[in-house]
């Protein structure tokens, strides 16, 4: 059987009190008057000669002795029960605790507390530099930090929305709807950013974070609604329906879900240009090779 953490300094208690009482109860010597009574009487009105009264304290001695020892090895015990009883305690070597002076005890209370603050110091930096870099990037340090923090908040949103969705019992009604966007947008930390964020935020997010800001035509069909459009090889295509575009799955996720007979916009970058042009082209599969 397994003792709880919490059990297992109420056991040691309780062994040293035991213990204790034990010990004294079967003494002759249990109170200070006791043992001044026991030092400096012989149960008669005469006073104890100097031989008598060295044995008594040598008696004392080697009873406080005995206690002493009969403690330690009640402690060794203790530690031993705990190590068995549970190996991951946190409570650390009860003996040493509790031979610690009140110096000694304080000492370790300001190493743990140094410990704690440096801690809290190394995460304090790793988020300074996480700012940094959106700030190099061209971000305002309010703006950079509003990322920072939003990056690590993402991922408990996406739990709730997934969770929500998880035990809604109407799968198609308007809300299962709502959480299914909502959750193929938190899917990537990009499209969030790509909502809270303007134009130029964003460009500068992605360029923080090294991620593509356009995707390049590798190649077209003849023929196709792209290229008579006039799309060519090495165009780089940036948004579709106004969403952008960072690859080709963004591309064919973007093309189906546009309605038969929609034109739709396409912002586009011809090769060599440094400007973006939109274009309009008839809804469906668009003829673009990677």
């Amino acid at each position: 059987m397994k003792l709880p953490r919490r059990a297992i300094p109420v056991a040691v208690s309780l062994l040293l009190v035991g213990a204790a009482v034990a010990h004294w109860a079967g003494s002759e010597n249990p109170t200070s008057s006791a043992l001044q009574q026991s030092l400096f009487s012989n149960n008669t009105d005469a006073p104890l000669s100097p031989g008598d009264l060295t044995a008594r304290v040598q008696q004392l001695e080697e009873s406080l002795e005995q206690t002493l020892k009969i403690q330690g090895q009640l402690l060794e015990l203790v530690n031993d029960l705990s190590e068995h009883l549970d190996p991951e305690s946190t409570y650390g070597d009860v003996r040493q605790a509790s031979l610690e002076s009140p110096v000694e005890q304080e000492q370790a209370n300001r190493r743990r507390r140094a410990r704690d603050h440096a801690s809290g110091n190394r995460f304090e930096r790793i988020r300074e530099n996480q700012i940094r870099q959106f700030t190099d990037a061209g971000l305002s340090y309010e703006r950079a930090a509003y990322i920072v923090d939003r990056q690590e908040r993402i991922p408990y949103e996406q739990m709730q929305f997934s969770y929500e969705y998880q035990h809604l019992q109407d799968k198609r009604s308007k809300r299962a709807k709502e959480l299914q966007e909502k959750l193929q947008t938190y899917s990537n930390p990009h499209r969030v950013f790509e909502q809270e964020l303007n134009r130029e935020e964003y460009d500068q997010y992605l360029d923080a974070t090294g991620g593509r800001t356009e995707f390049q035509i590798g190649g077209l069909l003849e023929s196709a609604p792209a290229y008579e459009a006039g799309l060519r090889s090495g165009d780089k295509i940036i948004r579709y329906n106004n969403q952008r575009v960072f690859h080709m799955g963004d591309l064919r996720t973007q093309v189906y879900q546009v309605p038969p007979g929609t034109s739709v916009p396409v912002e586009i970058q011809r090769q060599g240009s440094s400007s973006t042009e939109t274009i309009y082209l008839p809804a469906g599969p668009l003829g673009i090779r990677h």
